[in-house]
């Protein structure tokens, strides 16, 4: 190899957690390699590249029809690289150029991925390649058979390790858990584009992989097609890239920005400038530099269609290194993309901690020369604060990973976009709220002079009143997400109606200790769903079970005050006079129409729809872990995910606002009631294989009796989430830093 002279040494990183390097900088083929550069220049960009220390070159079977990979092969036969100094990668996926029948050329079924293997070594002319990628999902084939597909391809050889190519974090961790169950190989790279311009995934959707999976990062397009390198400055040159309309992708490209967009871009890509001068260097070298300061990415592959760019890509290597954190929260300023950080506070980097589940090995083992997984986000705890912590708490399943619903509605929009127009008000809420409050007046009424331990009182409370109150509870719930109206004052309004027969005021208090159990999701001290250690110490046995279950309505209405407090608000005063003044109003003022039995109907109704009755199932259903978790799972180093949301599939979500969809719910707040099934059946692939239930009679049944479940069974978080309207709380019963127009909103 001839060294380049004047030019920075390459580095090389290694990919994830694996044993494997490859060069900080790569090259790949997209548009170039076999594309709308002739091969003489393609062979002098390859060779330029070699010759700065660039040992990995990638491609795909889709780039140019396969001629992408034919160039590429035919530049390693002509300068005679030795196989074992070059790490080679190509994707599958899109095979149609292959074939005349679209049908099992496209995707990754078993025999698309065996057959498009061995078609893109023959283009290659290679025994094997190092690394092969998904190129996308492909959510028509199960996802058991594309693991083992590519299993297969590793056990025969013809590939050293796989991953993928803009999935989602969701589907990224479903391939590792098939792989955990089959004792196989899990995905060890993903390619997805990340620049200055594109950083969510990158940044923040695939935070918790890099802990959980030791995922590697090998982006492509860290110049955005070159817009990020400083040459659309004065228009769009005949030669770049961004002028091969012909080319679907760029075609594309402008069909989605247009003209004035694109100007916009450019106009704050400008902005850069300065930095880049203050560094002494190019617009383009600086993108590159921004991407290779990320200690996630393993390797940044550019493309290039002469040797001039490839060696003005290699000064990005020393230009990162000056990139201090004041120059890139500059840089942060003048994108304005910078995605939320993801508050994850505990400290994962012990380089010698292992976990083995067969064929995929997990090691904390340090990524691109630094210790891999710390999360330098605030606050990180030292190791010895960290075995204290999973000491004092081991009784619950204690995690260190991100709550899933985010990363699956951050998947389901990608692959679904239209599933967005199911959110807003579901105008029926109301009719059906109107329809249960005056069932509920009627029913107390009837039994006004209906002696209190009479067999009829109590059945018509347990069947009609317990159903219609648990309805009430649920409408509410649904409220408190602004679904019967557009106006948030109408909601919090219409809430206050729903609750009259539950005779207790209720609706304004549940709704800022809900929507905070939605942003913090098993988190200690902020999620009042969770029992408290008070509970699991005292209740966890039979009896103790069986207690809880027959008054689980007060351990939900207490439970929330004695672990924080919110600031009562002229809603909540509003809620008390009208429910009292109600209630009042049939044992006082109406005589002739109702009694002192009456509200006790309304009481009792409330009682048992949080006891012993079946749509009270749900309170359990929702979130209690009702799989088998191993040791391994539960000890919170391994960053196991735990099944930790629970959908129901059973008629008596007819009664209940369709809660019993509740991962659905999570994934997606604001769709109403009337259209989570929608939801699930155009996002079936992602919610088909996850643990559900069919009958929560049997969960409270499971729950009482069975030894394996309890109060304990619950995934919590010591740190993350937040209070909604800001503040902290912690469990000593504080007063939550709320905003009085933010719980009124």
């Amino acid at each position: 190899m001839a060294k380049h002279e004047g030019l920075p040494p390459m580095e090389y990183r290694f990919l994830g957690r694996s044993g494997l390097q490859v060069s900080a900088i790569a090259l790949g083929g997209w548009l170039t390699s076999g594309g709308h550069v002739n091969p003489e220049s393609t062979f002098n960009s390859m060779k330029a590249a070699y010759d700065c220390g660039v040992n990995f070159f990638d491609c795909a079977e889709s780039y140019a029809d396969g001629e992408s990979e034919r160039v590429m092969g035919e530049a390693i036969r002509k300068f005679g690289w030795k196989r074992n100094d070059l790490v080679i990668s190509t994707k599958i996926y899109w095979g149609n150029s292959f074939g005349e029948i679209k049908a099992n050329n496209v995707g990754l079924s078993r025999k698309r991925v065996i057959e498009g293997i061995n078609m893109c070594l023959e283009r290659l002319q290679l025994d094997y390649v190092d690394l092969i990628y998904a190129h996308r999902p492909d959510r028509h084939t199960p996802m058991e058979e594309t693991v083992r597909a590519f299993n297969h391809l590793i056990d025969t050889g013809k590939a050293l390790y796989w991953g993928t190519s803009e999935w989602s974090a969701d589907e990224i961790a479903q391939a590792w858990r098939y792989a955990d169950k089959l004792n196989l190989i899990g995905p060890l790279m993903e390619q997805p584009q990340y620049n200055m311009l594109e950083r969510s995934k990158v940044e923040s959707e695939y935070v918790h992989l890099y802990r959980e999976t030791g995922l590697g990062i090998t982006v492509f397009s860290p110049l955005k097609q070159g817009i990020l390198s400083g040459k659309y400055r004065d228009g769009v040159p005949s030669d770049s890239r961004l002028a091969q309309t012909k080319i679907d992708r760029i075609a594309g490209f402008w069909k989605e920005t247009g003209k004035e967009k694109f100007q916009a871009i450019i106009d704050q890509v400008n902005k850069l400038e300065p930095i880049a001068q203050g560094l002494g260097a190019k617009m383009g070298v600086l993108a590159l530099a921004w991407v290779l300061a990320n200690p996630h990415v393993s390797s940044a592959v550019t493309g290039a269609s002469r040797p001039t760019q490839i060696y003005e890509n290699m000064l990005a290597l020393e230009a990162y290194k000056k990139l201090t954190p004041e120059i890139m929260a500059e840089i942060d300023d003048i994108l304005g993309n910078k995605p939320p950080a993801i508050v994850l506070q505990i400290n994962m980097a012990s380089a010698t901690q292992t976990k083995t589940n067969g064929a995929s090995k997990r090691k904390e083992a340090p990524t691109n020369g630094k210790p891999n997984g710390t999360v330098s986000n605030g606050g990180a705890v030292t190791a010895a604060e960290r075995d204290a912590i999973e000491s004092e708490y081991k009784d619950f399943f204690w995690t260190y990973t991100e709550e899933p619903h985010r990363t699956r509605r951050l998947a389901i929009i990608k692959s679904h976009p239209e599933v967005t127009k199911l959110c807003g008000p579901e105008p029926l809420t109301k009719y059906v709220v109107a329809g249960v409050v005056a069932l509920q007046i009627f029913l107390a009424h009837y039994l006004r002079n209906t002696p209190f331990w009479s067999l009829k009182f109590w059945a018509i409370a347990y069947v009609f009143g317990a159903t219609s109150n648990q309805n009430l509870f649920l409408a509410i719930h649904e409220i408190s997400h602004n679904l019967a109206f557009r106006s948030p004052l109408a909601n919090r309004l219409f809430a206050i109606f729903a609750n009259l027969p539950i005779a207790v005021p209720y609706s304004a208090s549940f709704r800022p200790y809900h929507l905070t159990h939605h942003k913090s999701l098993g988190v200690d001290g902020l999620d009042t769903d969770l029992p408290t250690a008070f509970e699991a110490v005292f209740l966890d046995s039979i009896l103790g079970k069986a207690f809880f279950c027959t008054f689980q309505i007060f351990f939900y209405a207490l439970r929330p005050m004695v672990v924080y407090r919110i600031p009562l608000t002229w809603v909540h005063a509003l809620n008390v006079v009208v429910q009292l003044g109600f209630d009042y109003a049939l044992v006082g003022l109406l005589p002739g129409y109702f009694s002192f039995h009456s509200v006790l109907y309304l009481l009792l109704s409330s009682f048992l729809a949080g006891s012993l009755h079946p749509t009270a199932g749900h309170f359990i259903a929702e979130h209690y872990v009702y799989e088998k978790v191993t040791p391994t799972a539960r000890d919170p180093t391994n960053n196991m995910e735990i099944p930790e949301t629970f959908s129901y599939y059973g008629p008596l979500n007819f009664f209940t606002y369709n809660v019993g969809l509740h991962n659905e719910h999570h994934d997606f707040p604001a769709i109403p009631w009337t259209r989570l099934p929608k939801l699930n059946q155009i996002a079936k692939e992602f919610y088909q294989d996850l643990p559900h239930h069919r009958s929560w009679s049997y969960v409270i049944w499971r729950f009482i009796f069975d030894e394996q479940i309890g109060m304990r069974c619950r995934v919590k978080r010591k740190a993350g989430g937040r209070v909604v309207g800001g503040g902290t709380a912690v469990a000593t019963a504080k007063v939550a830093d709320w905003k009085e127009d933010e719980i009124e909103a």
